[in-house]
């Protein structure tokens, strides 16, 4: 997904730095690493999910750092260390809105796909990047329709090119304060009910999070454990 991804970023002018071209691991603080030595950027980390307790569990979701004093989204309840001891991010307010806007677009380019929701949790690419911030889950390899999806080329060409859609989207919140189209828009644009939308946003909306951010995804070697159990 993320090879496919890449020439399409590039075509729209992005500049694109892949953490690994090989099938190799690479240690998440590294991941980090490289995307912290970038200017203007976000970080993109590309996997698919995996269960071994719910062989039903199927569908897209996608992850922001969970901000200080709250708890993530698998947590059961709010305890004090969530409060005194775990760290947030100045970039937590641009990660949120990077997430949504491309999960918008994964969910507006696919109808045949579960919403498991934008959550929330502290693994370590999110953690120890100080840029902005997703980690995209494009389906579980543990559900049968899932798995036969994502087999499919033409599939992740189309699950690329909507995780693209969001980027650009983002880059024009970011830069022209012009208002992301939502789920029901992509749809209704699918099905030819609306050609050009005008989605500015007034000017005193958001304050820009970065310029023309470079594209640093991340592709996963091996299929992630349960969001509940993935060791950051």
């Amino acid at each position: 997904v993320a090879r496919q991804l890449r020439p399409m970023l590039q075509a729209k002018g992005f500049k694109v730095i892949m953490t690994r071209e090989t099938d190799v691991f690479i240690p998440l603080e590294v991941r980090a690493r490289i995307a912290n030595a970038t200017k203007d950027s976000i970080f993109v980390s590309i996997h698919f999910n995996a269960t071994s307790t719910n062989p039903a569990a199927t569908g897209f979701e996608i992850f922001s750092l969970t901000p200080r004093g709250a708890p993530s989204t698998n947590d059961d309840s709010l305890a004090l260390h969530f409060v005194n001891m775990q760290a947030g991010s100045p970039m937590e307010a641009q990660s949120f809105e990077l997430a949504a806007v491309v999960y918008h677009s994964m969910c507006g380019h696919f109808l045949q796909e579960f919403d498991r929701g934008i959550k929330r949790a502290r693994f370590a690419v999110l953690r120890r990047t100080n840029i902005p911030s997703i980690l995209v889950e494009g389906g579980f390899l543990t559900e049968t329709g899932d798995a036969k999806r994502i087999a499919d080329p033409e599939w992740r060409k189309q699950l690329a090119d909507s995780i693209c859609v969001g980027i650009e989207g983002y880059r024009a919140l970011v830069e022209k304060k012009q208002r992301p189209m939502l789920v029901a828009e992509y749809r209704a644009q699918a099905a030819g009910e609306i050609n050009v939308v005008d989605l500015a946003l007034p000017p005193s909306s958001l304050e820009p999070a970065a310029t023309n951010p470079p594209f640093i995804p991340v592709m996963n070697p091996a299929p992630s454990p349960t969001p509940a159990a993935r060791p950051t």
